[in-house]
């Protein structure tokens, strides 16, 4: 059975949900003026890498970044993840929304 009757495929969803919060905790770190949105971007997906990367490590499994870090900034209503050269810096006063997603096991 594939769904969440199963305990193993419990287990892999609350992880890598616990794995988005602490991702997501880190990314508002980052939400500062003067940040460049790229770099945040970045740095959510790197958070989300590094932590996965920790789990299932005798079995092989596709996990990580199921939905890339987004910092969708005042009028940009969602999944604004530029390129170095599409960004900007957060300015005082940015109304910010974050978006990111992990996965284990798909």
């Amino acid at each position: 059975y594939d769904d969440i009757s199963n305990p193993d495929i419990l287990t892999k969803y609350r992880l890598a949900a616990d794995i988005a919060n602490l991702s997501l905790r880190g990314v508002l770190t980052q939400v500062v003026e003067g940040k460049d949105i790229a770099e945040i971007c970045t740095f959510g997906d790197s958070l989300i890498t590094k932590q996965t990367a920790k789990s299932f490590k005798s079995k092989k499994i596709e996990k990580g970044v199921a939905f890339p870090t987004c910092i969708s900034v005042n009028d940009c209503v969602c999944n604004f993840s530029p390129l170095t050269g599409e960004s900007r810096a957060l300015k005082t006063g940015d109304v910010v929304k974050i978006d990111l997603g992990c996965h284990i096991d798909g």
